[in-house]
């Protein structure tokens, strides 16, 4: 339900109740009766009495919720023009915009949205409230206004996407045509997008992790100091787009053997094998059947295996052959997807680079493994060369994880900290724009 008619329906009870009490009573108590404006000429001479502070702290409170706007959220969803009806100075009133105030903290910390319905986010995060700690009654509405930028992301993507709404925003009167009007409002509607996708990650990222963007195909290293490191990558097809997810880094793998999930052996191998049985061998794959038992390819006819009831676990051998290239660096998921070599180099020229089965191939995956063992004794750059060199399938556990966050931005920092606009590559962006406009 849209965020504004979920706020009308909580307050529709207190409203008939207090229309029943004033229908009772001939008269329209003080708080309730209309004021005529006042002009300089007609001013009383003597100063009107202080509103009560609850009254004051309120009506700072609910004016605060039009900064929602530099957010690209919308002010209006949160109910102000409802909770204005509601009798000034009022119980029902100070409560109700208390709510709608700590909801908006809720969407600025956790995101408008649910990331996996796309529906409104109606529940209230309770630790926020200490954010209102010291300022609850006052009458500063710049009090509020920080209040709530607390509780949105302190990424620095977060502020460059939000500076570059307030521009644009503020550009799009001076432009001379409806083609470029058009233009900025679709980058505007991009940027309200990719705030809400980054809303989304966890308020802590880690002071050192790594970010997979995949419309950008990049992969990030980022540092304490916030330098960052940036590696070309290659993602999933469409049809079988890489996953919005943060993990932990735990170890890396110096030439790893693949083992070949089912659903690839079924949809990948299997049709291949059929073609060409002699690729088993030229590029080193091993047949097992369902105990563990190694079976000779030689003697499969693969023309009669089930795709359906595919009888076997294929691996593939550590060499230049293998899909994994010369490292991989996991972080286990539920998805079986990480970051890897890859044997298919030229694909890193493609400007367009969704070739994978979900996994993330990295351009120079040895770098991205220096930086990620950096902190660990004895594995420094000579040393990984070395477990590469040796052949032998390597691991190395690293003693602190290192988050990682796999994102789907199509506006980002780009390395000079211009943004950047990137291709729609799997049609997300509609579908959320239309929630964040519906809510």
């Amino acid at each position: 339900m849209p965020i504004a008619a979920t706020f009308r329906r909580s307050l529709r009870p207190l409203m008939m109740g207090l229309l029943l009490w004033t229908g009772a009573c001939t008269h329209v108590p003080p708080a309730a009766r209309p004021v005529e404006p006042l002009t300089l000429a007609t001013a009383p001479p003597v100063a009107e009495p202080a509103a009560p502070a609850t009254q004051t702290g309120t009506e700072a409170l609910l004016a605060s919720l039009e900064s929602l706007a530099s957010h690209g959220l919308d002010p209006s969803a949160y109910g102000p023009a409802e909770i204005s009806s509601l009798p000034a100075g009022s119980d029902a009133r100070t409560e109700a915009a208390r709510n709608a105030w700590l909801l908006a903290a809720t969407h600025l910390r956790h995101g408008a949205l649910d990331r996996t319905t796309l529906t409104p986010r109606t529940g209230i995060d309770p630790t926020l409230a200490s954010l209102l700690t010291g300022i609850e009654s006052s009458s500063n509405v710049d009090a509020f206004v920080a209040a709530l930028d607390r509780a949105a992301p302190a990424r620095s993507e977060y502020a460059s996407l939000r500076s570059e709404l307030a521009r644009e925003r503020a550009g799009l009167p001076l432009l001379a045509t409806p083609e470029e009007s058009a233009a900025a409002a679709a980058r505007i509607d991009t940027l309200r997008i990719n705030l809400e996708r980054l809303r989304w990650l966890p308020s802590d990222t880690g002071q050192r992790y790594v970010l997979a963007n995949i419309p950008a195909f990049e992969v990030t290293a980022v540092s304490e100091s916030g330098d960052a490191e940036r590696h070309d990558a290659i993602f999933g097809k469409v049809s079988t787009k890489t996953p919005q997810f943060s993990d932990q880094i735990e170890y890396v793998v110096f030439n790893p053997w693949w083992d070949v999930p089912a659903s690839i052996a079924r949809r990948d191998k299997l049709p291949q094998f059929r073609a060409d049985p002699g690729v088993i061998a030229r590029l080193g794959y091993r047949i097992y059947d369902r105990d563990g038992k190694a079976v000779d390819p030689s003697g499969i006819d693969w023309n009669t295996v089930s795709a359906s009831a595919f009888p076997y676990h294929i691996r593939q051998m550590p060499g230049p052959s293998n899909a994994l290239g010369q490292v991989k660096i996991m972080f286990p998921n539920p998805d079986n997807v990480y970051l890897h070599d890859t044997s298919e180099k030229a694909l890193f020229d493609r400007e367009v680079r969704t070739f994978s089965s979900g996994c993330i191939r990295v351009k120079d995956p040895l770098d991205l493994a220096e930086w990620v063992l950096r902190d660990l004794p004895g594995w420094d750059r000579t040393a990984i060369d070395t477990a590469v060199t040796s052949g032998a399938e390597t691991r190395v556990d690293l003693e602190a994880s290192i988050p990682v966050h796999v994102v789907y931005l199509t506006a980002s920092p780009g390395a000079d900290g211009a943004i950047r606009y990137s291709a729609d590559v799997y049609k997300l962006d509609a579908a959320l724009l239309a929630a964040l406009d519906a809510s």
